[in-house]
């Protein structure tokens, strides 16, 4: 009995370690369609350099080196394409259509941004937000959107 009663201990313990231990990863928002030159993918403190089909993650940030560009397609058919010298962060992303849950937000820091608007902003115009250091602008349905920022 006395043993029986460590066994169980003891397995409770490993399965609340592994409970604590836990960290939940950045939710997969999109693929990375095209890159050209230098293009980069920094999430959860490392960087890697882009590549097509590569899953682009909620949180994470897109740099392109001075001749760089990369292109993505985010789960809700938007499309983003980065230009040479820019860096862009991904913020919030929820397209939960069916409950009602669409947003998307995004941080152009430095260069040049063209988003094509997807089901987010058509479905949910204003939902689309993008901002910069000089402001922010929010996309009201079909639309696509050029902004440069100079740094």
């Amino acid at each position: 009995m006395k043993s029986l009663c460590k066994v169980c201990v003891s397995l409770i313990c490993l399965a609340l370690a592994g409970t604590l231990g836990a960290v939940e990863l950045p939710a997969v928002i999109g693929h990375v369609r095209a890159v050209e030159g230098e293009a980069f993918f920094v999430s959860r403190g490392q960087t890697n350099a882009a590549h097509v089909g590569q899953a682009v993650l909620r949180g994470g940030t897109l740099a392109t080196g001075a001749r760089g560009a990369v292109g993505l397609t985010l789960d809700d058919g938007s499309r983003l394409a980065l230009g040479p010298g820019s860096e862009l962060r991904l913020g919030e992303f929820v397209f939960e259509p069916a409950s009602g849950r669409l947003q998307m937000e995004l941080w152009l820091e430095r260069g040049m941004l063209v988003v094509t608007a997807g089901d987010v902003a058509r479905l949910a115009p204003g939902a689309l937000r993008l901002e910069t250091p000089e402001g922010a602008v929010e996309v009201l349905g079909d639309a696509q959107v050029a902004v440069r920022v100079a740094r």
